[in-house]
């Protein structure tokens, strides 16, 4: 039989867990909408110039990830707790962007070729999805302190 007490203790180590992500993941949201905002703005301002939107689209991206590792180093991660150099996670970084933008590919490709829904409903799975699997991986493995790696 369970009790009030058994289920509380349950719920609690469900929702503890969560609850100490939060302000990590307050953080990391803030700064991914800014680095959003500057790939955007660069992508924009390159295109208005002229470049190819593809060409534009690499470099935004690339300006927004580096842009993104900045402020994740500075103000979201403890970057002090890590034995890596910054260019091994920036390394690392950048192959956690690319998981998040094959996770955008394939769900993408599944909801609009596969099933027949509309992109639209592939690109919100996606960009969910990819957030949340990029957040964990950079924080587990990017950014992971000495005593977790």
């Amino acid at each position: 039989m369970i009790t009030l007490a058994t289920r509380s203790g349950l719920l609690h180590s469900l929702v503890a867990p969560l609850a100490r992500l939060m302000p990590e993941l307050s953080y990391y949201t803030i700064v991914s909408v800014v680095a959003h905002g500057v790939d955007l703005a660069v992508f924009n301002g390159l295109v208005i110039g002229g470049m190819r939107a593809s060409l534009a689209g690499i470099v935004g991206y690339s300006v927004g990830l580096v842009v993104h590792y900045v402020l994740s180093s500075r103000y979201v991660f403890a970057t002090q707790t890590s034995d890596k150099t910054s260019a091994r996670r920036f390394g690392e970084f950048a192959v956690s962007g690319c998981v998040g933008l094959a996770i955008t590919w394939a769900l993408i490709h599944l909801a609009t070729d596969v099933a027949h829904l509309p992109a639209m409903v592939g690109k919100i799975a996606a960009v969910g999805t990819s957030f949340i699997v990029v957040f964990l991986l950079r924080r587990g493995i990017v950014f992971a302190s000495r005593t977790a790696q």
